[in-house]
C-alpha cells in the first residue's frame, strides 16, 4: 500500500513539474509578477515570464491549454494561485488564444497564463507585432523528421525540445545568438543552426542525430527578425 501511494505521489509531482507555464502580464506591477512566478514554481510548475506582443485581449485572466489527464487539477492550482494574489479569476480556453498570425498556440505540457489589468497598454497593431518579434519568440515545429517535435526558446536562455504528440520533454539546452547563428548547448554537446528570416526556419549547420538534426520552422506566417 505504501509503495502504491509513493508511486502515485511521484506521478503527481512529475505531472506538475513537466508542465511549463508561459506567463504574460499587462498592467501588473513588478512585485506581483514576481510573486506570481514564485508561487507557480513553488507549486512545481516551470513558469517563465514572456514578453512578446499579445493578441488583443479584454481585461481579465486566461488559461490556454491542450486537454490532458491532469488539466482540471492543474487549472485549479493556477486559479488558486491567482486568487491568493488578488488577481482575476481565469477564463479557460482550449488550444489557442487570438486569431491569425498573432494567435498563441499551446501543445500538451505547455500552458499559457495571461493576466490583463490594463487594456490601454495593449496594441493590435500588426506592424508593431512584426517589428518587435523574433523567430525565437515563437514555437517552432520540426520539418522532415521521422517524428514531430517542437522547440521553445525562453527568455532566460533555456530551450526545450518536446515531442509534438504528447508534449513529452526530450531535451533542455542553453541557447544564444552568435554571429547571427543559433547556438544550443548541453554539457559537452553543441548544436549550431543557420537562421532564415525569409523562410522562418532554423536549419542545422551540419548533420546531427534527431531531433537536433531537424530543421525547425515557425508555425506563424509572419515576417520575423533575428535579435542580436
Amino acid at each position: 500500500m505504501r509503495i502504491t501511494l509513493i508511486m502515485i505521489l511521484m506521478l503527481f509531482i512529475a505531472a506538475c513539474s513537466s508542465t511549463k507555464i508561459h506567463v504574460y502580464t499587462v498592467g501588473v506591477d513588478q512585485h506581483t509578477q514576481q510573486q506570481l512566478l514564485q508561487s507557480l514554481n513553488t507549486a512545481d510548475f516551470s513558469a517563465y515570464q514572456k514578453t512578446i506582443p499579445l493578441p488583443p485581449l479584454k481585461e481579465g485572466a486566461y488559461i490556454i491549454y491542450t486537454p490532458g489527464s491532469r488539466s482540471t487539477h492543474i487549472n485549479q492550482q493556477i486559479e488558486q494561485i491567482l486568487e491568493s494574489l488578488n488577481l482575476p479569476a481565469p477564463e479557460s480556453r482550449l488550444f489557442s488564444l487570438g486569431e491569425g498570425i498573432s494567435a498563441h498556440r499551446y501543445t500538451k505540457g505547455n500552458v499559457g497564463l495571461y493576466v490583463i489589468n490594463n487594456t490601454a497598454q495593449q496594441t493590435d497593431s500588426l506592424k508593431k507585432l512584426l517589428d518587435e518579434s523574433s523567430i525565437l519568440d515563437w514555437e517552432l515545429g520540426s520539418v522532415n523528421c521521422s517524428e514531430s517535435y517542437i522547440v521553445d526558446f525562453m527568455g532566460d536562455g533555456k530551450s526545450y525540445i518536446s515531442q509534438l504528440e504528447d508534449g513529452k520533454e526530450i531535451s533542455s539546452l542553453d541557447w544564444k545568438i552568435h554571429n547571427k547563428q543559433l547556438v544550443m548547448t548541453a554539457l559537452f554537446k553543441r548544436y549550431v543552426y543557420d537562421i532564415s528570416e525569409a523562410d522562418k526556419t532554423i536549419t542545422p549547420s551540419q548533420q546531427y542525430p534527431e531531433p537536433y538534426g531537424c530543421q525547425f520552422r515557425s508555425n506563424f506566417e509572419t515576417t520575423v527578425h533575428v535579435k542580436q
